[in-house]
């Protein structure tokens, strides 16, 4: 779903032929690690985004499906068409968790360009509290995995 972090760059694509590059705009890892925990805490439809520079991504996660937009910058933006793909919400989440975690190296330092250029200590300190934050995220994540496993079914509708 997620590539590995490149430059301040990660590549989203779910199970559709499309492939959306997206950039250092929007912190992805933490931003839709917050989202995907707010889903499966309260049951709620939720989105995530990110910045392809030109346009920007937009994906619903709903209970059994996501609905992914491409949006162009414009001052009434127009959207190219939607993608209705059959992920559910836990197995989204399963992924998004497997991706970040696969990669947290990369995904701690995709804030590099932030970091206080002549403050070794100052960088090393933010980037030790980005993994602490990014770890707890995903450590929140994995135990409301387990904690809704049971209510998706094997066809993936929830109840």
């Amino acid at each position: 779903m997620l590539s590995t972090p490149d430059c301040g760059w990660t590549t989203f694509g779910l199970g559709q032929k499309e492939r959306y590059a997206l950039s250092f705009l929007t912190d992805v890892a933490a931003d839709w690690l917050t989202q995907a925990i707010h889903g499966l805490e309260t049951g709620d439809v939720f989105s995530v985004h990110g910045f392809c520079e030109p346009g920007r991504m937009i994906c619903t996660v709903s209970y059994w499906s996501c609905y992914v937009i491409f949006e162009d910058d414009g001052p009434a933006p127009v959207c190219e068409g939607v993608n209705h793909l059959h992920v559910n919400m836990l197995a989204f989440c399963k992924q998004l968790h497997a991706d970040i975690s696969r990669d947290l190296d990369a995904w701690v330092h995709w804030i590099d360009d932030d970091l206080p250029e002549d403050d070794e200590a100052g960088s090393a300190a933010l980037l030790a509290e980005r993994r602490s934050m990014l770890t707890g995220k995903l450590e929140k994540l994995e135990a409301l995995i387990r904690e809704n496993e049971e209510s998706f079914d094997a066809e993936g509708g929830f109840f």
